[in-house]
């Protein structure tokens, strides 16, 4: 019962000890000098990965050149076409691979529906001959009589 009521202070004396490691941290952070940026253009013919690691990079697989991403123009067409530019990562999710998807999705939805809707023909079939309102398959238009 008392580590239940000294609880409290422990979590506050834990707190403090991570706060002053995370400033110790931090004060080694800031002593150390920057990293000497290099240009972009430095990783053209190289490859991809090496490029995006510097992230304000942009790959252009048309030629293997790797520009300075311009921040003013969303999609940088002027510099390389928007399907063979890559920014940020190598690999590509772009609209053509989810069209494919979406069409896939929808051709199984398609035939899925055309099997429930066969299903329900057939129970329905079921029902009419059990209650002799099903037609002859031979002269569907023949009149229907009451007796």
């Amino acid at each position: 019962m008392a580590a239940l009521r000294l609880w409290p202070l422990w979590l506050q004396g834990l707190a403090l000890v991570w706060g002053r490691a995370g400033t110790g941290l931090a004060h080694l952070a800031a002593t150390a000098p920057p990293a000497p940026a290099q240009e972009c253009s430095e990783f053209s013919q190289r490859s991809c990965e090496e490029c995006l690691k510097n992230v304000s990079c942009l790959w252009c697989y048309t030629n293997n050149t790797c520009i300075d991403y311009p921040v003013r123009s969303i999609l940088p067409s002027s510099l390389c076409s928007f399907s063979n530019a890559r920014w940020g990562v190598c690999w590509s999710s772009r609209p053509d691979e989810e069209e494919e998807r979406l069409a896939r999705k929808r051709e199984e939805r398609r035939l899925q529906s055309l099997q429930r809707k066969h299903e329900r023909k057939l129970k329905h079939d079921e029902i009419r001959k059990k209650y002799g309102l099903l037609q002859d398959c031979d002269n569907p238009y023949s009149r229907f009589e009451n007796e």
